[in-house]
């Protein structure tokens, strides 16, 4: 197994570098440092990349890379720029952009659009505040990062002067419904040598040191097999719904995006209050790389493993901004003091 280079601030790295021990002690197999994109792609070495690869059609086509995360064909493909659909006929778009995505989706993504200029957010934004407040995405934004809420054409204007128009053209921002009083759901499958686990959990929130609310780990529950035995649980209706909405998203992004691969795939899926009081459940974004909840993945296929009479399991991952002592049991990711984020905790546990 190999890694595919370090990035990030010291806690994203020291994690990794757990993440990785973790993976390989499953898989009975050493790690390596940095590999070289030639032998990876040649399929002598599982790779596990930081960030969903980007390669050419041919280049996926013919490779024989094992990874543990997702290729696509175009950088924007593995962002939430995917959710919607465009203004209009009329607006700009990569070469390589679908119209296909958004008309599998439906109703199973929130009101919202897609744009690649700064006057196409523009139009989008102002069409869909006649309807209500409306939320403005950084499609590269993280642990709920980049990303504001808009009130008024004046907010908007306001809120797109702010934005690289280099950017928007390379990576699309996203527009959409704002909800409130939101729960969001982590759906998930992913494969692993030869095990496959899928399940549904919930993120949590916390506050970091710049009092912020972030992405605080997830709970998840995890099965044997792929989304079909997640569907055919007893689930209560909204996650019923929420696992529905991660399989369509799951199709409708490889029949949009034929040449993408992925053996990691996290959904995350909202459900809140419209701006008419009505319940909405649905998708809002995808992950085909490791991510915060990698850690409770790998638990799972670790007590799965172990147990071949368990069906299912509980893991959590959890981030805390201070410096405490994790649980019994507990294993431990990262427990210093970040020069850059400040002092925190991040840990991986089995809670059934």
């Amino acid at each position: 197994m190999a890694d595919e280079g370090r990035t990030g601030n010291v806690h994203d790295q020291a994690s990794r570098s757990k993440l990785l021990s973790e993976i390989a002690q499953f898989l009975g197999i050493p790690v390596r440092g940095p590999a070289q994109r030639a032998e990876a792609l040649e399929g002598r070495i599982l790779l596990v990349p930081g960030d969903t690869i980007v390669a050419s059609a041919s280049t996926a086509a013919h490779s024989e890379l094992m990874i543990l995360g997702g290729m696509v064909p175009a950088a924007f493909v593995a962002t939430k720029a995917i959710t919607h659909g465009l203004v209009d006929e009329e607006a700009t778009r990569p070469l390589e952009w679908s119209t296909e995505m958004a008309r599998r989706l439906g109703d199973a993504a929130l009101e919202g659009f897609t744009a690649f200029s700064i006057e196409d957010a523009r139009r989008a934004g102002r069409l869909l505040l006649e309807r209500g407040p409306v939320r403005v995405k950084d499609v590269c934004g993280k642990a709920g990062l980049g990303q504001y809420v808009v009130r008024t054409e004046t907010d908007l204007d306001r809120c797109l002067a702010q934005e690289d128009a280099r950017m928007i053209a390379n990576c699309g921002i996203v527009l959409e419904a704002n909800l409130s009083d939101v729960v969001t759901y982590s759906v998930g499958s992913v494969s692993l040598g030869a095990h496959q686990i899928s399940y549904w959990g919930s993120q949590n929130l916390t506050t970091d040191h710049q009092g912020r609310e972030v992405y605080g780990g997830s709970d998840l529950y995890a099965v044997r097999g792929g989304f079909d035995v997640l569907a055919g649980l007893q689930l209560p209706v909204s996650l019923a719904k929420a696992v529905a909405c991660a399989t369509l998203f799951d199709e409708a992004a490889q029949a949009a995006y034929p040449d993408i691969r992925f053996s990691r795939r996290n959904y995350d899926v909202i459900e809140g209050t419209d701006s008419q009081g009505l319940r909405r459940i649905a998708i809002l974004e995808q992950s085909w790389r490791i991510g915060g909840a990698s850690g409770a993945e790998i638990a799972a296929f670790k007590a799965l493993a172990a147990e071949p009479a368990t069906e299912a399991v509980r893991c959590s991952t959890v981030e805390i901004y201070d410096v405490v002592e994790p649980p019994l049991g507990a294993t431990l990711y990262y427990q210093s003091v970040d020069p850059q984020v400040g002092a925190m905790t991040k840990y991986t546990m089995r809670l059934m």
